[in-house]
């Protein structure tokens, strides 16, 4: 197995209550995993025309610009001067201007982030579909696994992670980063296999695998639970069974495929999943590699 290790946390700041409680949870994590922190904040070119139709100058648009840009550094360097009483390992900060999700993404590769941490304030319906969410565009294109929190979540730290995984080779990848992670925080993992097919032979298969993801669990130090349901793999099926076994974080594959035809209309499940879940989701790109995740070791 080879282990998740948080070296550096890219934390977007839009000073909204919900990015504040993802500051919580970064804070917390950077002190677990002793990894530096970097606060930014993104900002949208000023536009040219002024809300009254008349065009503005260049050069006063670059200065107003320039004035978020000072007023943003401002706010980061208080909120940083802030949190290193609770932290001795290396905070930074960075203002960048551009469109939130494209910076951000650029940002993460560009400092070489273990993770991005960031809040998510959810949308439903139309834009839901049609637009999505920065968060959830981040997911989709961040190369290091996503953090997203919601406006709800207040307490840091993770004792109960579930892993939901389908008959699907990638779904399990998400393996490593649960026992890491689980070993790191003390947390219990809880299994859940989802058979989409409702067949006997899936189901077999997925209570076989559920078995030898449970042994490795126990082989690693930690206490594991097992759960096999039928039907979809959607989004409300998770978050329903977190809630109930009171799980503080979901690992979840940043998969773009759709599986059925509820993700037609509502949006892919890690996009549903992360627009919409209560409780913490940790979205991994999927990047199969039968060396990282071999199930027949188990």
């Amino acid at each position: 197995m080879s282990a998740y290790n948080v070296k550096k946390i890219l934390l977007p700041l839009d000073f909204s209550k919900t990015s504040f409680h993802a500051l919580d949870h970064a804070v917390h994590m950077a002190s677990v995993y002793r990894a530096g922190l970097t606060l930014m904040h993104a900002i949208e070119s000023m536009p040219v025309i002024s809300e009254r139709g008349y065009f503005n100058s260049m050069a006063y648009a670059a200065q107003y610009e320039r004035s978020l840009l000072r007023e943003s550094n401002k706010h980061l360097k208080d909120v940083a001067n802030r949190i290193r009483k609770k932290l001795d390992t290396p905070i930074s900060t960075v203002t960048v201007p551009g469109r939130a999700h494209r910076v951000i993404v650029s940002t993460a590769k560009r400092i070489r982030a273990s993770v991005i941490i960031m809040g998510t304030h959810g949308v439903s319906g139309f834009r839901e579909f049609f637009i999505g969410s920065n968060a959830f565009r981040v997911v989709h294109d961040a190369g290091c696994p996503v953090l997203t929190i919601s406006r709800v979540v207040r307490k840091p730290g993770f004792s109960n992670i579930l892993m939901p995984f389908r008959d699907k080779p990638h779904s399990r990848e998400k393996v490593d980063y649960a026992i890491s992670m689980g070993k790191k925080y003390g947390a219990a993992i809880h299994i859940l296999a989802v058979d989409s097919d409702d067949s006997k032979t899936t189901k077999k298969k997925l209570q076989m695998e559920a078995g030898q993801i449970k042994r490795f669990v126990e082989k690693a130090g930690l206490n594991g639970t097992i759960k096999l349901i039928s039907g979809m793999y959607h989004a409300d099926t998770i978050i329903r069974y977190a809630k109930r076994k009171k799980c503080d974080l979901v690992i979840s594959m940043a998969d773009m495929d759709k599986m059925d035809i509820s993700e037609f209309i509502k949006g892919p499940y890690a996009q549903q999943i992360v627009n919409h879940s209560p409780i913490p989701v940790l979205s991994i790109r999927p990047k199969f590699n039968p060396k990282t995740v071999n199930l027949s070791t188990f």
